[in-house]
């Protein structure tokens, strides 16, 4: 649901919904002073819903820390939150929306509580409601038809539907994002963009939490709206200012957009402080950097942002400041239904990965003692045929067509007694169709004994006018294709404008000239399919016509630090922005901009000091491109927001251990002097402190006996010995306090 910025008053004081709940409670338990089951009558679960009013202290502490009322802080948990009865202590819900904050403002003026609401009463209400439910199912076409709009089954529109009244005016409405052809000069980036397809005014509500009874504008056409971050999909509209006046009057009345309105506008379009903007998200992009500076990580919000963008912002992150436990949470659920859906995929490139696993390439198969050969589509080749289905151009996609007259065909072979007979196109000679598969068309020549087979994805390549066969099996092709063509079909889908991303972690890793071949132009924005100087490219393979929709984004991580395994090609750079990714000592910090430290035994380890310290050493004594990301230290920090500050320790010794200095041998080619520099040990030594890498001089003549008059034995030198994993050095807090105090610098 959008975040509701509404303000209540209460008590002399101006609070949101969440604080409203626990000031009321605060106040309650003052003047009452109930026990829990007195609170719990006067304040029953169900005005809060299905998530629980209040939880009892002991049992919420009890809760594990990965908890979903722990991780996603369900609850009012600081000590001057917890509400104190005479009997108990008890935490208040933090999950408060537009229906239950209804119910309970209503049982606390029951009481006698007096609540001041935000006056939201206007003449003229509007809402944009979504076009479709169950996935890409747009239900325009139905909705007009029945004189409705249908919410489906989802309960958490219910108590919003419900609020619509007789007399709104209504829109449909879809939402995508574009980057190419817009109205106005976007500099390249990605903007929101809504089509409003109907119009209508509310003529019943149900009442039942999902339909209302329209009466639509029937000569309505569809109009398209730019510039438009976040929108949910129920979403009311007030035209209390000049921007949402613009756009009632757009989608109402028929008057035209005014981009410098928005263009120039920090003013907000809906009620929930949503700004709208033109988004930066770029159709190829790489994120870069070192190690442990979370590339993989923010690939995930950066695919998320481009496929679905309304639903990104839904989410309020703070891209600056990253998102929150709770919202990467719901970040996730989101990429992962992105993923499951296809519009999101994830491949990894390697030394060995090349283009017939990334494009298209031949794989075998053996049907009984036959081994055929069949072209096998790569990843990239997938997705782009995928994404052009929801180019959103078309009432019926190519593909749908093609289905939809494949199983009306796929009908008549099974109920053909003999096989299906059918004529070639020089009506000379016949063939009969007399088995289908999954992936073969089998049938006999008119004349002759052997079976012969036809592929159905070449079938279908030919149907779509992808690809062109000669010689050899083309009569047998085309004569099926010209049959499927004369089917009937009244199929009518229409794939609303939808985005895909493929993330490609570690690509520099790969050989980009042998991985992308000849489809390093077509990644092109401006060679798109879809933009005025598109190209396609005929594969060597499958011989089919190729191109790239600009709804496909690309993007791309690379480790700085691994450059010189592959270097990056020059073709490639030039068609891709990137985002350079550098160590964020701000996550190091808490929400009072305070620096995460581990509390031990009364010693104070400063995380951000400590990396940025080991990081100035490394940048001096090798380059920037090879610092330590802050990710390394982020179970570390997970560790001391719950107060766990020994097992936060042992995961810094871990990290050491594991990661840190393994990291810095391979840097710097296992010169450990150099890595006596990066951890401060040299400055121990002077100070006579304990060492992580203690310099023990080599006794030659023990090790030799008589060494005069060899030149390499008088010249000192020195042997670098790493403290054992058990060294009792590794718990003690000074030890990581040792790196960084001898040179305290604060920036």
């Amino acid at each position: 649901m959008p975040r509701d910025y509404s303000k209540y008053q209460f008590n002399g004081q101006e609070l949101g919904k969440n604080r409203l709940v626990l000031e009321v409670i605060k106040q309650y338990v003052k003047d009452q002073s109930p026990n829990y089951k007195k609170l719990l009558d006067t304040f029953p679960t169900e005005i809060q819903g299905s998530k629980g009013f209040f939880i009892e202290r002991p049992v919420y502490e009890a809760l594990p820390e990965d908890s979903d009322e722990k991780r996603n802080n369900r609850y009012f948990n600081k000590a001057e939150e917890v509400i104190s009865l005479v009997d108990q202590e008890v935490l208040v819900s933090t999950q408060w929306g537009v229906g239950n904050i209804t119910r309970f403002i209503e049982k606390a003026k029951s009481i006698g509580f007096d609540i001041v609401e935000p006056d939201n009463s206007y003449d003229d209400v509007y809402w944009f409601l979504g076009a479709s439910y169950g996935g890409n199912n747009d239900q325009t076409e139905r909705f007009i038809k029945e004189g409705i709009w249908h919410c489906g089954e989802d309960d958490k529109y219910k108590d919003t539907v419900k609020s619509i009244k007789v007399g709104d005016k209504i829109a449909i409405k879809s939402t995508y994002t574009q980057t190419h052809n817009l109205p106005f000069d976007n500099d390249g980036k990605m903007a929101s963009v809504m089509d409003i397809k109907a119009i209508g005014e509310v003529t019943e509500n149900l009442n039942d939490g999902s339909t209302l009874k329209v009466n639509w504008q029937r000569d309505f056409k569809k109009r398209t709206w730019f510039i438009f971050t976040y929108q949910p999909r129920i979403w009311k509209v007030i035209p209390n200012n000049k921007e949402r006046k613009a756009l009632v009057d757009f989608a109402f009345n028929g008057a035209e957009q005014d981009f410098s309105l928005f263009l120039k506008s920090s003013n907000t379009l809906d009620d929930n402080n949503q700004k709208v903007s033109v988004t930066e998200s770029a159709l190829n992009s790489i994120l870069y950097g070192p190690p442990g500076t979370g590339k993989t990580y923010h690939s995930v919000q950066a695919a998320v942002k481009a496929a679905e963008a309304d639903s990104f912002f839904a989410l309020g992150i703070d891209e600056a400041s990253g998102a929150t436990p709770e919202q990467r949470v719901e970040l996730n659920k989101l990429y992962k239904k992105l993923f499951d859906a296809g519009r999101i995929r994830f491949v990894t490139f390697h030394q060995s990965y090349g283009y017939e696993e990334f494009v298209e390439g031949l794989s075998a198969k053996t049907e009984g003692d036959q081994l055929s050969y069949f072209e096998k589509d790569g990843v990239f080749k997938s997705i782009c045929n995928d994404a052009k289905e929801y180019l959103g151009e078309s009432q019926a996609t190519p593909k749908a067509i093609f289905t939809d007259k494949w199983e009306q065909f796929s009908e008549q072979v099974a109920a053909s007694e003999h096989g299906l007979k059918i004529e070639t196109l020089s009506g000379r000679s016949h063939f009969t169709i007399t088995d289908v598969t999954d992936t073969t068309v089998r049938f006999d020549k008119s004349t002759g004994q052997s079976v012969h087979s036809l592929s159905i994805k070449t079938l279908e390549a030919i149907f779509n006018n992808e690809r062109e066969i000669r010689g050899g099996l083309s009569p047998y092709y085309d004569a099926l294709v010209c049959y499927l063509e004369e089917l009937d079909s009244d199929i009518g889908i229409y794939n609303d404008r939808a985005n895909f991303v493929l993330i490609i972690d570690e690509i520099n890793r790969g050989n980009i000239s042998k991985i992308f071949g000849e489809l390093i132009t077509l990644i092109e924005p401006s060679k798109r399919l879809g933009q005025s100087e598109a190209l396609e490219a005929t594969l060597p393979y499958s011989g089919d016509k190729f191109s790239v929709p600009d709804n496909l984004y690309i993007i791309g991580t690379m480790n700085t630090a691994d450059r010189s395994l592959a270097l990056m090609d020059t073709a490639l750079r030039r068609r891709f922005d990137f985002v350079e990714m550098m160590p964020n000592y701000n996550t190091l910090h808490d929400e009072n901009d305070q620096p995460y430290k581990i509390n031990y035994s009364g010693v104070e380890i400063d995380l951000a000091q400590l990396l940025q310290t080991l990081n100035k050493r490394i940048t001096a004594l090798y380059d920037r491109e090879h610092q330590l990301g802050h990710a390394f230290l982020m179970p570390v920090v997970k560790l001391i927001n719950v107060g766990k500050h020994a097992e936060a320790l042992y995961e810094l010794k871990t990290c050491f251990q594991n990661k840190i200095i393994p990291l810095l041998a391979e840097y710097f080619f296992e010169d450990w002097q150099k890595l006596r520099l990066v951890l401060g040990d040299n400055q121990k030594e002077e100070r006579n402190q304990a060492q992580i890498i203690k310099k023990v001089p080599v006794e030659f003549s023990s090790l030799f006996g008589d060494t005069s008059g060899h030149d390499w034995a008088e010249d000192e030198e020195y042997e670098y010995r790493l403290v054992s994993n058990s060294d009792a050095l590794w718990l003690e807090a000074k030890t990581y306090v040792d790196m960084y105090d001898i040179n305290l610098q604060s920036e």
